[in-house]
């Protein structure tokens, strides 16, 4: 090996060692404030309360609340936000990406794909602006017309704003899966007889399966990440409810408020978002790690 090769792999090992550092300080300095913030609150509260009312008093000068942080509502709003948004995302997703591997035509496939994949690309905040502005009024006046009571801010408007959002993640990551199916077994089953929509349904879904799991359980850590959709659709009331219609907040949502103006680390109020965010790091790593082990361990090989 050249001076040069020995130069760029070095460099290349530098950079793979500092994200693998930069990943476990964050962790390590997560996890510190988070067993911080259970030195002030039992980790039973925190996971099993049904009340989330993180108000304190910041200083001892003040009058406040000496809070409560039972995150159950928190978890259930973030969970019933990320569920309408895969009900929304999987079947749109998974139906744009048969249509663009299977029955689009090059030329379509070219120019349709690329616009799709933009919508992924569009902040996050424009979706929260279009929920508020146009949807959520629309999801009003429909449940108004079938005698339904929707909040202006409800789980179904985020919901379905964040599905939107996400479903070009996922047809993206799903049409390249189907794509690569070898076309040996494409041709095979229709010189078998069988129609487009059978081979569909029997060789290229099962035989892209591994990929397509893998890309939903990606969607969904996507969702439970989001932000600021959450903020503008949702609202910030952490109420324990699983009616879609009715306003309820996420993790997210609740440490960007936490954290929001200036804050001593000393007390519950702000070391409470460090125990949500390591929460969400578990989560998503679960969910991540789920989505590998199956491509992995499920993928099947074709020659």
């Amino acid at each position: 090996m050249t001076s040069k090769d020995n130069l760029i792999k070095l460099l290349l090992l530098l950079s793979t060692v500092f994200s693998v550092l930069v990943t476990v300080l964050i962790v390590l300095s997560m996890l510190s404030e988070t067993l911080r913030f259970f030195s002030f609150v039992s980790p039973l509260e925190f996971f099993f309360g049904a009340q989330w009312s993180p108000q304190t008093a910041l200083r001892s000068d003040q009058a406040g609340s000496s809070g409560t942080f039972g995150a159950v509502p928190v978890f259930t709003g973030t969970v019933l936000i990320a569920f309408i948004a895969m009900a929304v995302a999987t079947p749109l997703g998974l139906l744009a990406a048969i249509y663009l591997s299977v029955y689009a035509s090059p030329g379509i496939r070219k120019s349709f794909k690329p616009v799709l994949e933009i919508l992924a690309g569009i902040p996050t905040v424009v979706y929260g602006y279009f929920a508020v502005v146009a949807f959520s009024p629309l999801l009003r006046e429909a449940g108004n017309a079938l005698g339904l009571d929707v909040a202006s801010e409800s789980a179904l408007c985020a919901g379905i704003v964040m599905g939107i959002m996400i479903t070009p993640f996922i047809m993206s990551l799903s049409e390249d899966v189907m794509s690569a199916v070898p076309k040996s077994l494409i041709y095979g089953s229709l010189a078998m007889g069988a129609t487009p929509s059978e081979t569909v349904r029997k060789v290229i879904i099962p035989a892209a399966m591994p990929g397509i799991a893998g890309a939903v359980l990606l969607g969904i850590s996507r969702g439970i990440g989001e932000t600021m959709i959450v903020v503008m659709a949702a609202g910030l009331s952490a109420n324990l409810t699983v009616n879609p219609l009715e306003a309820v907040t996420t993790a997210t949502v609740q440490i960007v408020t936490l954290l929001t103006g200036d804050h001593e680390f000393d007390n519950p109020k702000t070391l409470a978002a460090f125990a949500l965010g390591f929460a969400l790091l578990i989560m998503t790593l679960v969910l991540n790690l789920a989505a590998q082990h199956i491509v992995k361990r499920y993928r099947e090989r074709y020659a």
